[in-house]
Protein backbone atom coordinates (compact mmCIF):
# COMPACT_ATOMS: atom_id res chain seq x y z
CA UNK A 1 0.00 0.00 0.00
CA UNK A 2 1.37 3.40 -0.99
CA UNK A 3 0.68 6.58 0.94
CA UNK A 4 1.74 10.20 0.59
CA UNK A 5 4.38 11.82 2.79
CA UNK A 6 4.49 15.54 3.56
CA UNK A 7 6.79 17.46 5.87
CA UNK A 8 5.45 20.13 8.22
CA UNK A 9 6.60 22.08 11.25
CA UNK A 10 4.30 21.54 14.24
CA UNK A 11 5.04 23.06 17.62
CA UNK A 12 8.46 24.12 16.33
CA UNK A 13 9.51 20.58 15.35
CA UNK A 14 9.64 18.83 11.98
CA UNK A 15 6.90 16.25 11.55
CA UNK A 16 6.08 13.76 8.82
CA UNK A 17 2.42 13.69 7.81
CA UNK A 18 1.22 10.44 6.24
CA UNK A 19 -1.96 10.89 4.19
CA UNK A 20 -4.05 8.78 1.85
CA UNK A 21 -3.54 9.16 -1.88
CA UNK A 22 -6.22 11.13 -3.80
CA UNK A 23 -7.12 7.98 -5.74
CA UNK A 24 -8.34 6.32 -2.51
CA UNK A 25 -12.09 5.71 -2.75
CA UNK A 26 -12.60 4.50 0.83
CA UNK A 27 -14.36 6.96 3.11
CA UNK A 28 -14.79 7.38 6.87
CA UNK A 29 -17.08 9.36 9.14
CA UNK A 30 -16.88 10.52 12.75
CA UNK A 31 -19.72 10.72 15.24
CA UNK A 32 -20.08 11.45 18.97
CA UNK A 33 -22.72 9.33 20.67
CA UNK A 34 -23.27 8.15 24.28
CA UNK A 35 -20.14 9.98 25.48
CA UNK A 36 -17.93 8.07 23.02
CA UNK A 37 -16.33 9.01 19.74
CA UNK A 38 -17.06 6.66 16.85
CA UNK A 39 -15.19 6.14 13.59
CA UNK A 40 -17.57 4.76 10.96
CA UNK A 41 -17.02 3.09 7.61
CA UNK A 42 -17.68 -0.05 5.59
CA UNK A 43 -15.64 -3.27 5.46
CA UNK A 44 -13.10 -1.75 3.06
CA UNK A 45 -12.68 1.15 5.49
CA UNK A 46 -12.13 -1.22 8.40
CA UNK A 47 -9.40 -3.08 6.50
CA UNK A 48 -7.69 0.17 5.48
CA UNK A 49 -7.88 1.66 8.99
CA UNK A 50 -6.40 -1.54 10.44
CA UNK A 51 -3.50 -1.39 8.02
CA UNK A 52 -2.82 2.23 8.94
CA UNK A 53 -2.65 1.30 12.63
CA UNK A 54 -0.51 -1.80 12.01
CA UNK A 55 2.04 0.02 9.89
CA UNK A 56 2.17 2.91 12.36
CA UNK A 57 2.93 0.50 15.22
CA UNK A 58 6.01 -0.80 13.38
CA UNK A 59 7.17 2.59 12.15
CA UNK A 60 10.74 3.56 13.01
CA UNK A 61 10.69 7.32 12.40
CA UNK A 62 9.96 9.84 15.12
CA UNK A 63 7.34 12.59 14.86
CA UNK A 64 5.18 10.72 12.38
CA UNK A 65 1.40 11.10 12.32
CA UNK A 66 -1.21 9.54 10.06
CA UNK A 67 -3.89 12.04 9.06
CA UNK A 68 -7.27 11.23 7.51
CA UNK A 69 -8.32 14.67 6.32
CA UNK A 70 -11.62 15.99 4.97
CA UNK A 71 -10.96 14.70 1.45
CA UNK A 72 -11.63 11.19 2.77
CA UNK A 73 -14.40 12.00 5.25
CA UNK A 74 -18.16 11.83 4.82
CA UNK A 75 -20.74 13.51 7.04
CA UNK A 76 -21.91 11.01 9.59
CA UNK A 77 -24.59 8.55 8.36
CA UNK A 78 -27.10 9.53 11.06
CA UNK A 79 -27.66 13.30 10.91
CA UNK A 80 -25.09 14.19 8.19
CA UNK A 81 -23.06 16.39 10.51
CA UNK A 82 -19.49 17.15 9.36
CA UNK A 83 -16.77 14.74 10.48
CA UNK A 84 -13.60 15.79 12.25
CA UNK A 85 -10.20 15.00 10.69
CA UNK A 86 -8.59 11.95 12.32
CA UNK A 87 -5.01 11.90 13.66
CA UNK A 88 -3.21 8.64 14.56
CA UNK A 89 0.25 8.31 16.12
CA UNK A 90 2.38 6.03 18.28
CA UNK A 91 3.01 7.61 21.66
CA UNK A 92 6.52 6.14 22.09
CA UNK A 93 7.91 8.00 19.10
CA UNK A 94 5.66 11.00 18.55
CA UNK A 95 4.66 13.77 20.96
CA UNK A 96 1.47 15.51 19.91
CA UNK A 97 0.15 18.20 22.23
CA UNK A 98 -2.20 21.13 21.92
CA UNK A 99 0.22 23.36 20.01
CA UNK A 100 1.00 20.63 17.49
CA UNK A 101 -2.74 20.11 16.99
CA UNK A 102 -3.30 23.83 16.39
CA UNK A 103 -0.48 23.97 13.88
CA UNK A 104 -1.71 20.85 12.08
CA UNK A 105 -5.24 22.22 11.93
CA UNK A 106 -3.87 25.36 10.30
CA UNK A 107 -1.78 23.58 7.66
CA UNK A 108 -4.28 20.87 6.68
CA UNK A 109 -6.33 23.06 4.28
CA UNK A 110 -3.15 24.16 2.50
CA UNK A 111 -1.54 20.76 1.94
CA UNK A 112 -0.37 20.73 -1.63
CA UNK A 113 1.88 18.44 -3.59
CA UNK A 114 3.35 15.79 -1.24
CA UNK A 115 7.07 15.52 -0.71
CA UNK A 116 7.02 11.88 -1.75
CA UNK A 117 5.42 8.47 -1.52
CA UNK A 118 5.97 5.82 1.14
CA UNK A 119 5.29 2.10 0.90
CA UNK A 120 3.22 1.28 3.98
CA UNK A 121 4.24 -2.18 5.11
CA UNK A 122 1.80 -4.34 7.05
CA UNK A 123 3.67 -7.64 7.16
CA UNK A 124 2.24 -9.96 9.79
CA UNK A 125 -1.31 -8.61 9.84
CA UNK A 126 -2.67 -11.34 7.57
CA UNK A 127 -1.00 -14.03 9.68
CA UNK A 128 -2.44 -12.51 12.88
CA UNK A 129 -5.93 -12.59 11.38
CA UNK A 130 -5.51 -16.15 10.10
CA UNK A 131 -4.98 -17.49 13.62
CA UNK A 132 -6.27 -14.72 15.83
CA UNK A 133 -6.49 -16.89 18.96
CA UNK A 134 -2.77 -17.70 18.85
CA UNK A 135 -1.89 -14.06 18.17
CA UNK A 136 -3.99 -12.87 21.10
CA UNK A 137 -2.32 -15.32 23.45
CA UNK A 138 1.02 -13.86 22.43
CA UNK A 139 -0.30 -10.29 22.76
CA UNK A 140 -2.68 -10.40 25.75
CA UNK A 141 -4.94 -7.44 26.38
CA UNK A 142 -4.18 -5.76 29.73
CA UNK A 143 -7.01 -5.42 32.26
CA UNK A 144 -9.34 -2.54 31.43
CA UNK A 145 -10.78 0.04 33.79
CA UNK A 146 -13.99 0.88 31.94
CA UNK A 147 -15.04 3.49 34.50
CA UNK A 148 -11.76 5.32 33.96
CA UNK A 149 -12.21 5.08 30.19
CA UNK A 150 -15.68 6.56 30.40
CA UNK A 151 -14.42 9.44 32.54
CA UNK A 152 -11.63 9.98 30.04
CA UNK A 153 -14.07 10.16 27.12
CA UNK A 154 -16.19 12.76 28.86
CA UNK A 155 -13.24 15.18 28.75
CA UNK A 156 -13.31 16.37 25.12
CA UNK A 157 -9.85 17.95 25.23
CA UNK A 158 -8.34 14.50 25.79
CA UNK A 159 -9.65 13.19 22.47
CA UNK A 160 -10.56 16.29 20.42
CA UNK A 161 -7.87 18.92 20.10
CA UNK A 162 -8.51 22.01 18.01
CA UNK A 163 -11.12 20.31 15.87
CA UNK A 164 -9.10 17.12 15.34
CA UNK A 165 -10.05 13.66 16.57
CA UNK A 166 -6.73 12.56 18.12
CA UNK A 167 -6.37 8.79 18.64
CA UNK A 168 -2.97 7.95 20.16
CA UNK A 169 -1.75 4.55 21.21
CA UNK A 170 1.32 2.62 22.22
CA UNK A 171 2.76 0.36 19.53
CA UNK A 172 1.31 -2.70 21.28
CA UNK A 173 -2.12 -1.08 21.62
CA UNK A 174 -2.11 -0.09 17.95
CA UNK A 175 -1.43 -3.70 16.97
CA UNK A 176 -4.29 -5.01 19.13
CA UNK A 177 -6.68 -2.40 17.74
CA UNK A 178 -5.63 -3.21 14.17
CA UNK A 179 -6.43 -6.90 14.66
CA UNK A 180 -9.76 -6.12 16.34
CA UNK A 181 -10.89 -3.74 13.58
CA UNK A 182 -9.70 -5.97 10.72
CA UNK A 183 -11.65 -8.88 12.24
CA UNK A 184 -15.01 -7.10 11.98
CA UNK A 185 -17.49 -8.65 9.56
CA UNK A 186 -20.88 -7.51 8.28
CA UNK A 187 -23.43 -8.87 5.82
CA UNK A 188 -27.00 -8.35 4.70
CA UNK A 189 -28.16 -10.49 7.62
CA UNK A 190 -25.88 -8.76 10.17
CA UNK A 191 -25.53 -5.23 8.74
CA UNK A 192 -23.63 -3.64 11.63
CA UNK A 193 -20.63 -4.56 13.77
CA UNK A 194 -18.46 -2.60 16.16
CA UNK A 195 -15.37 -2.84 18.30
CA UNK A 196 -15.11 -0.93 21.58
CA UNK A 197 -11.51 0.31 21.82
CA UNK A 198 -9.56 2.34 24.36
CA UNK A 199 -10.17 5.86 23.03
CA UNK A 200 -12.98 5.28 20.56
CA UNK A 201 -15.36 2.82 18.97
CA UNK A 202 -14.96 1.60 15.40
CA UNK A 203 -18.31 0.84 13.74
CA UNK A 204 -18.88 -0.86 10.40
CA UNK A 205 -22.06 -0.82 8.31
CA UNK A 206 -22.87 -3.14 5.42
CA UNK A 207 -24.80 -0.26 3.75
CA UNK A 208 -22.55 2.58 4.92
CA UNK A 209 -22.69 4.58 1.67
CA UNK A 210 -26.48 4.30 1.43
CA UNK A 211 -26.78 5.57 4.98
CA UNK A 212 -24.57 8.58 4.24
CA UNK A 213 -26.53 9.38 1.08
CA UNK A 214 -29.90 9.16 2.86
CA UNK A 215 -28.66 11.30 5.76
CA UNK A 216 -27.50 14.00 3.35
CA UNK A 217 -30.94 14.15 1.70
CA UNK A 218 -32.75 14.13 5.05
CA UNK A 219 -30.67 16.99 6.42
CA UNK A 220 -31.18 18.98 3.25
CA UNK A 221 -34.96 18.48 3.43
CA UNK A 222 -35.33 19.42 7.09
CA UNK A 223 -33.07 22.47 6.79
CA UNK A 224 -34.80 23.57 3.58
CA UNK A 225 -38.04 24.28 5.44
CA UNK A 226 -39.09 27.93 4.90
CA UNK A 227 -38.48 28.48 8.62
CA UNK A 228 -35.48 26.20 9.09
CA UNK A 229 -34.75 24.81 12.54
CA UNK A 230 -31.62 25.92 14.32
CA UNK A 231 -28.56 23.92 13.30
CA UNK A 232 -27.43 21.63 16.10
CA UNK A 233 -23.94 22.60 17.24
CA UNK A 234 -23.50 20.59 20.42
CA UNK A 235 -20.93 17.90 20.97
CA UNK A 236 -23.08 14.99 22.09
CA UNK A 237 -26.42 13.42 21.30
CA UNK A 238 -29.29 15.10 23.18
CA UNK A 239 -32.52 13.17 23.50
CA UNK A 240 -34.44 16.45 23.60
CA UNK A 241 -32.98 17.83 20.37
CA UNK A 242 -35.85 17.61 17.85
CA UNK A 243 -33.85 18.60 14.79
CA UNK A 244 -31.38 15.75 14.98
CA UNK A 245 -34.18 13.30 15.72
CA UNK A 246 -36.14 14.40 12.65
CA UNK A 247 -33.09 14.21 10.37
CA UNK A 248 -32.27 10.74 11.70
CA UNK A 249 -35.80 9.37 11.27
CA UNK A 250 -36.28 10.99 7.86
CA UNK A 251 -33.01 9.37 6.77
CA UNK A 252 -34.35 5.97 7.83
CA UNK A 253 -37.52 6.59 5.78
CA UNK A 254 -35.50 7.53 2.70
CA UNK A 255 -33.26 4.49 3.03
CA UNK A 256 -36.15 2.08 3.44
CA UNK A 257 -38.05 3.58 0.51
CA UNK A 258 -35.00 3.27 -1.72
CA UNK A 259 -34.50 -0.35 -0.67
CA UNK A 260 -38.08 -1.10 -1.68
CA UNK A 261 -37.27 0.14 -5.16
CA UNK A 262 -39.35 3.32 -4.98
CA UNK A 263 -37.98 6.75 -5.76
CA UNK A 264 -38.38 9.26 -2.95
CA UNK A 265 -40.65 11.69 -4.81
CA UNK A 266 -42.14 13.63 -1.93
CA UNK A 267 -41.72 14.03 1.77
CA UNK A 268 -44.21 12.32 4.11
CA UNK A 269 -46.99 14.48 5.55
CA UNK A 270 -45.09 15.02 8.78
CA UNK A 271 -42.29 16.76 6.87
CA UNK A 272 -44.53 18.94 4.66
CA UNK A 273 -44.82 21.39 7.55
CA UNK A 274 -43.52 24.92 7.15
CA UNK A 275 -41.42 25.04 10.31
CA UNK A 276 -39.96 22.87 13.01
CA UNK A 277 -42.63 24.21 15.39
CA UNK A 278 -45.38 22.90 13.12
CA UNK A 279 -43.62 19.55 12.97
CA UNK A 280 -43.69 19.43 16.76
CA UNK A 281 -47.37 20.47 16.80
CA UNK A 282 -48.31 17.82 14.23
CA UNK A 283 -49.14 15.32 16.94
CA UNK A 284 -46.63 12.72 15.78
CA UNK A 285 -43.13 12.54 17.18
CA UNK A 286 -40.24 11.24 15.06
CA UNK A 287 -40.03 8.14 17.24
CA UNK A 288 -43.74 7.46 16.68
CA UNK A 289 -43.12 7.85 12.97
CA UNK A 290 -40.21 5.43 13.24
CA UNK A 291 -42.54 2.89 14.88
CA UNK A 292 -44.97 3.35 11.98
CA UNK A 293 -42.17 2.71 9.49
CA UNK A 294 -41.33 -0.59 11.21
CA UNK A 295 -45.01 -1.57 11.40
CA UNK A 296 -45.37 -1.15 7.61
CA UNK A 297 -42.72 -3.79 6.89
Amino acid sequence: MKLHRTGAYLDGRPYTLITLRPSTTTRFAVNHFHDSWHVLSDLAGARLFARLLWGLAYGRHENTVVVIDRRFLDPNPFEAEPSLPIVLFATERTPFGGRAARDLRRVLPTLGTPDGTVRWRTHGLTAALTDRAVWQREHPTPPRDRDRERRHKRKPHHTVRDGLLVLPGTAEALLREAVSIASLTVSGEAPMAYEYLHHFEFQVFHDYRRRVSAARVARREIEALPVPPDRFTGRGYHEEDPVRRHIWVRGIEIRKQRMRGRRVVRRPALYQARSINEIQRSGETPFERLANISADE
